[in-house]
């Protein structure tokens, strides 16, 4: 039968569950064709199936529409909405709104936990084969809303994924404790210029420096044979490796003179390839020189280049996509706080928690079996040797090509802040001071002046070092030069 469309009333329900949906596509259709399928609608006239139907057709002017009556329950509204919609293309919003009304409907009083959280597996089956999608993606989209719900309107564009906003939200929250976390935290700690201490010199001797006044030393130093600053002096252009690491041994027994007995050293390094192919094993060849001297190797960390430059496609190799970081104590006691990078549990960590394989225990000479469980730490767990989570910072320097210092070209070899943060935040407090000795434009100093501790560099290249007070006090040294500004830093002669 026709119903007036002025007599039409759309359910609250579904214009919350459809809101997002266009009608432009049903304008033309209905337009062209005409109405093919009838609008489904209670007694009263309120609207269950067609919502979308029925605003196109108010949109080109009709005065009444076809409709076919159903006497739905009121407790049941919401549920045949959801079912009579299965057939037609939504966004991702929709469905998430959809999930989240199955549940709610047709598993009252099984539990908070089966009734919203997903983690019943035959309720998702039944839930994912209503709603058109996967079981998994049901349960990726709930992880989603919950943890970082902005991604829920880039799926509906279609730039995204439900898989790779998951994968995107495991990341974020893998590494919660050590971004948003940080970065909020250091809003009310002291962050001054001041702090920093920069000299545009060699570090191969840092006379400069007290002896065991540096809490840790983060540094990444320039790989052997990669690339030349066009400094003169600089470390890595060396005629062979054995050169190489003899400079390179100056700058770590620099190191271990001004670092404090309880103090870290994280050494960022890549390895390079002879011009046979042949891997030159620079950082291990470092490695067990820094042990042979005396240094203790705790970890080895491994980064992870999700993006690393690509390799040349004629190489007869794997491709590289990763760089080791070792990090060193100088002693058996060294200063750690562990609870300031822990990250928290995921829901698959959660459950390995009480998976433990039983184990045989002897009391009163009786045999008896225990399930070996854990306790979880209230603040997240311990993390792991891999970093994965970070972009490399790329620039339009070919490595193939002699590097010319320029004001607006970035260094060529960073490493994002991100990465260095849990090593400053574990190792240092308030107001300790951080070595860079290849300090470059400044990532280090940056870090750690967002943190609240004090920072001490050397960098060879002039330019990279004036690049990095512009970077460390927001202001570049043309501006300052208006306000009166010299930056303090302290050009010795290079070594």
């Amino acid at each position: 039968m026709k119903i007036p469309i002025k007599d039409l009333k759309t359910s609250p329900i579904n214009e919350e569950i459809y809101k997002s949906s266009s009608v432009d596509d049903l304008i033309q259709s209905i337009g062209e064709v005409g109405l093919l399928q009838n609008l489904v609608v209670r007694p009263d006239r309120t609207i269950i199936s067609g919502h979308r139907r029925f605003k196109a057709c108010k949109e080109l002017g009709w005065d009444s529409v076809n409709c076919e009556t159903k006497d739905i329950p009121d407790d049941e509204v919401d549920l045949f909405i959801v079912l009579y919609n299965q057939g037609r293309t939504k966004v991702a919003t929709e469905i998430l709104r959809e999930i989240k009304i199955l549940y709610q409907k047709l598993w009252v009083g099984r539990g908070k936990r089966d009734r919203g959280g997903g983690r019943n597996p035959h309720i998702r089956e039944v839930v994912a084969k209503k709603v058109g999608i996967s079981s998994g993606s049901v349960q990726m989209l709930l992880f989603v809303e919950e943890y970082k719900p902005e991604l829920l309107a880039v799926i509906d564009k279609g730039d995204m994924t439900i898989f790779g906003a998951y994968t995107e939200t495991k990341r974020h929250m893998n590494f919660l404790s050590i971004s948003d976390d940080v970065y909020e935290r250091k809003k009310d700690l002291p962050s001054s210029i001041d702090n920093l201490t920069l000299y545009n010199s060699s570090c191969e001797q840092m006379a400069e420096v007290p002896d065991k006044s540096i809490q840790t030393i983060i540094t990444s130093p320039p790989y052997y044979q990669k690339r030349s600053y066009q400094a003169e002096g600089q470390i890595g252009l060396e005629k062979n490796v054995e050169e190489y690491l003899s400079r390179m041994k100056c700058v770590i027994n620099e190191c271990k003179r001004v670092l404090k007995d309880d103090g870290c050293f994280f050494l960022i390094i890549g390895d390079s390839y002879d011009q046979n192919g042949c891997l030159r094993q620079v950082p291990s060849r470092l490695s067990l020189m820094m042990t042979n001297e005396e240094w203790i190797l705790r970890n080895t960390l491994v980064w992870h280049k999700r993006n690393a430059k690509p390799e040349n496609g004629r190489i007869n190799r794997w491709g590289t996509s990763y760089e080791l970081i070792f990090f060193f104590t100088l002693g058996m006691k060294y200063q750690f706080a562990m609870d300031e990078v822990r990250q928290p549990f995921t829901e698959d960590y959660s459950k390995s928690l009480t998976s433990g394989t039983p184990r045989h225990h002897k009391i009163d000479g009786e045999i008896s079996i225990r399930q070996h469980t854990f306790i979880r730490h209230p603040l997240g767990k311990v993390p792991k040797d891999f970093f994965d989570d970070f972009d490399v910072l790329q620039t339009t320097h070919n490595q193939n090509e002699k590097f010319v210092p320029d004001k607006n070209l970035e260094h060529p070899a960073t490493f994002p802040e991100k990465l260095i943060l849990p090593f400053i935040l574990a190792t240092t407090k308030v107001g300790d001071t951080i070595l860079d000795p290849f300090i470059g434009t400044g990532t280090t100093a940056s870090a750690a002046l967002s943190v609240g501790r004090k920072c001490v560099g050397y960098e060879i290249n002039s330019v990279f070092a004036d690049q990095v007070y512009e970077r460390c006090s927001g202001i570049s040294q043309d501006e300052g030069k208006k306000l009166g500004q010299t930056w303090p830093i302290s050009k010795t002669e290079t070594k």
